[in-house]
């Protein structure tokens, strides 16, 4: 008995779809559109917040230069002491006369001018933070703990710009998620609101042949559903192929800050929150328009 009921309000929410076309497909577009607008800022915020907090890993290199003609052994004894730092990833050492011939390979003009190598041993210090490269690169100017380093290089504070930066982008991706769901559920809520005032007089003359409220909300709340999720269907499809078209033209702007930022979500996950992110604003949407109009009557 109860199957037979669900299965009759299904259909008489189908019916009602279908009976009702043109404002069944005016709820749709403007459910499509606002989930369209909410999931693509919010897609679009979170791979800038990936993006930025992906750039620090690229500096998270310090140059360590010992001075001109420094022993060679120093340098030896140096890396060996950084490598076993617990901050520092990993330490390369590159030698004058490595860094020399790569000058020769690639500069060679500018080495024949110069009849000597006036390069210095260098050590290429790469962090297990960003974070830390800047307070690191200073603890290594103090010639007290590191007599034998002439000069250290980083780019602490490019990091720091960037961490803030993405400190910004997560308040303000926080703000505006919040805001504009409230907006998706206010414009789906008047939709919803608008398709049921449509079809008062049904509802009237359901009340007066004994009908129950639950057994007059449930089709509306099918439909609401049905609303919800197709626009989510529609809007996924839309979002991940702008995102598409957006992540072809960025491969192929040639920087060394734009390279392959990995996610955390897949086209398939982006594509099931929408989905569900709109079937959820639909059913929510129906049920406070089918309450106030309930409550009115």
């Amino acid at each position: 008995m109860i199957f037979g009921s669900l299965a009759f309000l299904i259909g008489e929410a189908g019916r009602n779809i279908r009976r009702n076309g043109l404002m069944s497909l005016a709820a749709l577009g403007t459910v499509t559109i606002a989930l369209t607008v909410l999931g693509g800022t919010l897609w679009t915020t979170f791979r800038m917040t990936e993006f930025v907090r992906s750039q620090p890993e690229k500096f998270n290199r310090i140059d360590v230069f010992l001075p001109p003609k420094a022993e060679r052994e120093k340098a030896q004894d140096l890396l060996e002491k950084l490598s076993k730092t617990p901050e520092v990833k990993a330490a390369t050492l590159v030698t004058r006369e490595e860094a020399w011939r790569m000058m020769e390979q690639n500069q060679p003009v500018l080495t024949q001018a110069v009849e000597e190598n006036p390069l210095m041993d260098k050590l290429e210090v790469e962090m297990k933070e960003a974070s830390k490269v800047s307070q690191f690169a200073q603890l290594l100017r103090d010639k007290a703990e590191y007599p034998d380093i002439d000069r250290v290089t980083d780019a602490g504070e490019e990091v720091r710009n960037l961490l803030n930066i993405s400190r910004l982008i997560r308040i303000i991706g926080g703000g505006l998620a919040i805001g504009l769901f409230i907006a998706t559920l206010f414009i789906i809520h008047n939709t919803i609101r608008l398709t049921v005032f449509a079809r008062r007089k049904e509802i009237i003359i359901m009340q007066m042949v004994g009908a129950t409220p639950g057994f007059i909300r449930l089709p509306l709340l099918l439909e609401g559903l049905f609303h919800g999720m197709m626009g989510g269907v529609i809007a996924g499809v839309l979002i991940l192929y702008a995102g598409k078209l957006v992540s072809q033209f960025v491969t192929s702007v040639h920087s060394p800050l734009i390279g392959e930022v990995p996610t955390l979500l897949s086209p398939s996950a982006v594509f099931n929150i929408i989905v569900v992110t709109g079937a959820f604003l639909g059913i929510l949407g129906s049920h406070l328009a089918i309450r106030r109009f309930l409550r009115q009557l």
